[in-house]
């Protein structure tokens, strides 16, 4: 039985079959050698292309550590940054709050007027109430003048608590 069936097989299959002469068994060894060095090269080419996209992996790797590192370093000091600010506006804001708490600009005009008349009265004590009303009178001129001149900014900045005369009352003729 065994027998019958390889007999069948060696007319269909000449490679199986006994009668390979050596031309052909050498033509079948440089196919294999060839189908061989092919394998190898690609075996080598995938080895090498591994190797490449490894080291591309771990280069991306690293740089996206870097990057991550450096985004979190901006992020905290802009979150430090932002802190710092929040708190400057606080600040400026009690500020603002403390600033509205002080007297109007009516009120501090007036203490100009107030003040101004006082000092010119010093000068003039002999009778009180004419020259205070005549004081006040000139008093309220001068500041007048002063917010319509160009040491407007400065006066108001400044209260003039310092008794010394301005340059304009130095100017003005005394009446002794």
């Amino acid at each position: 039985m065994w027998d019958r069936g390889v007999d069948r097989w060696a007319g269909a299959w000449p490679l199986l079959g006994g009668g390979m002469d050596s031309g052909q068994l050498q033509f079948l060894g440089y196919g294999f050698l060839l189908g061989l060095a092919v394998a190898v090269w690609a075996l080598i080419a995938g080895w090498r292309r591994r190797r490449e996209l490894d080291a591309e992996i771990t280069r991306l790797k690293t740089h996206l550590h870097v990057h991550m590192e450096i985004t979190q370093e901006g992020s905290q000091q802009r979150k430090q940054e932002l802190d710092q600010l929040r708190q400057e506006n606080e600040n400026l804001r009690i500020t603002l709050k403390a600033w509205q708490q002080k007297p109007d600009r009516r009120e501090l005009r007036m203490l100009q007027v107030y003040d101004h008349a006082i000092r010119q009265l010093h000068g003039n004590a002999p009778g009180f109430a004419p020259h205070w009303e005549g004081a006040l009178r000139d008093a309220e001129e001068h500041v007048q003048q002063i917010d319509r001149g160009l040491l407007a900014f400065a006066r108001r900045l400044v209260l003039p608590f310092t008794g010394k005369p301005t340059p304009e009352e130095k100017a003005e003729p005394q009446d002794d």
